[in-house]
């Protein structure tokens, strides 16, 4: 097998861990795009994650007039 001389000895770095998401749970990474709230919390910037975060962190209500 020919390999490529560009790659031969490139050492690949895993990306650094920079927190947990508060929406689904998973790794956040350096490089993603994320939602920051002001007490420090973090969640991936997606509709899945905004929505678990809302559901598990806000009160269901029933608002009548």
């Amino acid at each position: 097998m020919v390999e490529n001389g560009m790659t031969v000895n490139v050492k690949f770095k895993e990306p650094r861990v920079i927190g947990e998401c508060a929406g689904c749970g998973g790794e956040i990474v350096e490089g993603e795009t994320i939602v920051e709230f002001p007490d420090g919390l973090m969640i991936h910037y997606d509709r899945y994650c905004a929505m678990a975060f809302c559901l598990e962190s806000g009160e269901r209500k029933t608002v009548w007039k």
